[in-house]
């Protein structure tokens, strides 16, 4: 296989990735950020800001605001102000959303770690694709297309 098969078979399997995650979270009734919010909260081993989770899903922070806010306006969240800071605040689960999150996500989380222990190679798989990501990320650099973050 040529370079150029190979990124476009890496290509193929992000567009299969994502249109599976988008495909859960509509039968869920989510929108992808919405999802992935509640992921990260049902996942987390302590509460988690709105800043924590721009930091974590690298989405923008409007789109996080939006999807928090009609969490909230669903029952499934709250905020809470975290005590001598300015204006970070909590995101905790709801017993409503708990319960959602445990309909929902969970099984997407349970599915995952299902899939994982199916590989005979996951530590290999996963050095492999952040091996590739900073290669990928430093010529992304050389050409001016991202900053310096990664």
């Amino acid at each position: 296989m040529e370079n150029k098969e190979y990124l476009a078979a890496l290509a193929g399997c992000e567009k299969k990735y994502d249109s599976l995650y988008r495909g859960a979270a509509a039968a869920f009734g989510l929108s992808d950020c919405s999802m992935w919010v509640l992921y990260y909260l049902q996942s987390a081993e302590e509460p988690l800001s709105q800043q924590d989770l721009i930091e974590l899903m690298l989405f923008p922070k409007q789109t996080i605001n939006s999807a928090v806010a009609g969490l909230a306006k669903n029952g499934y969240v709250t905020l809470e102000m975290i005590p001598n800071t300015k204006n970070r605040k909590r995101i905790l689960l709801t017993d409503e959303g708990r319960a959602f999150a445990e309909r929902t996500v969970l099984r997407m989380i349970h599915a995952e770690e299902r899939a994982v222990s199916e590989m005979s190679d996951i530590k290999r798989f996963v050095t492999l694709y952040e091996e590739f990501f900073k290669h990928l990320h430093n010529e992304f650099e050389r050409e001016g297309l991202c900053d310096a973050k990664g």
